[in-house]
């Protein structure tokens, strides 16, 4: 079984104190997921297509939902090894906030595990 080192926020709602590694491959594709779309385009050396950079489609005004899914699902594609395990399905939303739009990205991971990424 594949295992890396847990990284997760003490903010984030699924954090768990104490754990030091994971074992279990739908938290680390969701792992993957999330490095992907949280990780700005040109910061990583050797790979300069890596990173969603999910800021520039929420003060773009000429994307679509549309356009930030094709994104995610490239990202995913192209760089989450387990990609080719799990099924998935990523969708797309944006609504208007009060200083700026907000994107939701919901992805649902084998019909059964869900998660949202919200971007403000």
């Amino acid at each position: 079984m594949r295992n890396d080192i847990y990284n997760r926020n003490e903010k984030d709602p699924n954090f768990t104190l104490d754990q030091l590694e994971m074992d279990n491959p739908i938290e680390l594709f969701k792992q993957q997921i999330e490095s992907c779309l949280f990780t700005p385009k040109t910061t990583v050396m050797g790979s300069p297509t890596f990173g969603a950079s999910l800021e520039e489609f929420v003060w773009a005004f000429n994307l679509s939902s549309q356009d930030l899914q094709y994104a995610v699902i490239e990202q995913i594609a192209n760089f989450c090894t387990l990609a080719s395990v799990y099924s998935y399905e990523v969708n797309c939303e944006f609504y208007a906030g009060n200083v700026r739009d907000i994107a939701v990205i919901n992805i649902e991971i084998e019909s059964n595990d869900r998660f949202n990424v919200i971007v403000a």
